[in-house]
């Protein structure tokens, strides 16, 4: 395996053991299931000039250049992740409101990995915030 695919299976990792998991991840980014996996084993790489490789990046550091210099071996993994944090931060600060489809994403991946009754309830409480705000 290739230095560049070992480092994208140590990030895609991380992502793993914090709140992702390799579905959730894909339904994120935007690709097919197989395609993180592929990732995690080392098999594939995103092109640095693809949507999914900027994707990736934003998801997990902030930028494909950064994304670029971790998987160059010119930064470390928790260089690049503390970047997420500081990006975090400043555009919690700078921006005034997130585009609603990245907010849906976000829920999306966080209701999947809810069992089938909490779900339920989310559907539940949508639908009386719903009727209440019309």
């Amino acid at each position: 395996m290739q230095e560049r695919q070992k480092r994208l299976a140590q990030l895609i990792e991380q992502l793993l053991q914090e709140r992702w998991t390799q579905t959730t991840l894909s339904e994120a980014i935007g690709v097919d299931f197989t395609t993180v996996y592929r990732w995690l084993k080392g098999k594939a790489i995103p092109e640095t000039d693809s949507k999914n490789f900027l994707r990736l990046a934003k998801l997990s550091g902030g930028n494909s250049e950064l994304l670029q210099l971790y998987l160059d071996g010119k930064i470390s993994l928790s260089i690049y992740r503390q970047s997420l944090e500081s990006n975090s931060l400043i555009n919690t600060r700078n921006s005034k409101k997130r585009p609603s489809e990245e907010i849906k994403q976000e829920l999306l991946a966080q209701i999947s990995m809810l069992d089938s009754a909490d779900i339920a309830e989310v559907i539940t409480t949508s639908v009386t915030f719903l009727k209440q705000r019309a």
